[in-house]
């Protein structure tokens, strides 16, 4: 059966993924849910994360997995995911983005956010998290968390999960992209949206799956969080593909 590497998003950790593993252990299939650096429970120093340790870090995890390898990224872990594609192109057979962040070469959050600013998306990550006064990182606070990343999830999971967020480094946000059509463009590429999203806009994820095409595009009509909310359909969906990819 099939490798999944799974790559959390900001502020989380690889906890986000506990209730998805099993389902997909279950399935048959190996998966790795690592922490990013500073993420989780990791102990790097927060000065350490940034795209090129998240990448660094999740390619060593591939290196020592035998065969191909599914990658996951959820939110912030789609750029990580990227990167990592460009960096292992010839051991992934698919990258899949969960409500992720799907940008070009050469582009950051930052700058795909500045140029999509004619959508007129509130954007309720930006609105809400608390960055520290040297800029550096940023909190999310407990009070909005629950409405902003798990909308329409079961309110006990959402909890447990709001009391385990931890700060994020803001500099992945600006890092761009290295990306090339000889490695990440020959890698097969899906997408899971998520219609309820109060994190990553629908209006955004419409935008960045128009300008990357995927082979195909999984609706959900929940939050930003599937795999709490949905996490036996998600479950399924990622056990179709990787069928489809074996």
């Amino acid at each position: 059966m099939a490798r999944f590497v799974l790559v959390h998003g900001s502020f989380h950790g690889a906890w986000c993924w506990e209730k998805l593993l099993p389902l997909l252990e279950a399935r048959g299939h190996t998966v790795v849910a690592p922490n990013l650096p500073a993420s989780g429970d990791d102990p790097a120093p927060p000065e350490t994360a940034d795209l090129d340790s998240y990448a660094t870090r999740i390619a060593s995890v591939i290196d020592g997995i035998a065969g191909p390898v599914i990658l996951v990224g959820h939110s912030m872990g789609g750029i990580v995911a990227s990167q990592v594609a460009e960096r292992r192109s010839g051991r992934l057979a698919g990258v899949v983005y969960i409500n992720g962040l799907l940008l070009q070469p050469g582009e950051s959050l930052v700058s795909f956010l500045g140029s999509h600013a004619h959508l007129g998306v509130e954007d309720l990550v930006l609105k809400n998290m608390q960055v520290s006064p040297d800029g550096e990182t940023a909190t999310f606070p407990a009070h909005a968390a629950a409405n902003v990343f798990y909308n329409t999830s079961d309110p006990e999971d959402a909890a447990r999960c709001v009391a385990r967020l931890r700060p994020q480094r803001m500099k992945v946000y600006h890092d761009p992209l290295a990306l090339t059509d000889a490695a990440y463009g020959s890698v097969r590429r899906f997408y899971v949206e998520g219609l309820a999203d109060q994190a990553v806009s629908p209006a955004y994820q419409r935008a960045m799956t128009l300008r990357t095409p995927c082979e195909e595009v999984f609706t959900l009509e929940g939050d930003h969080s599937p795999f709490l909310y949905a996490a036996q359909r998600l479950a399924g969906i990622l056990d179709d593909l990787a069928r489809r990819l074996s």
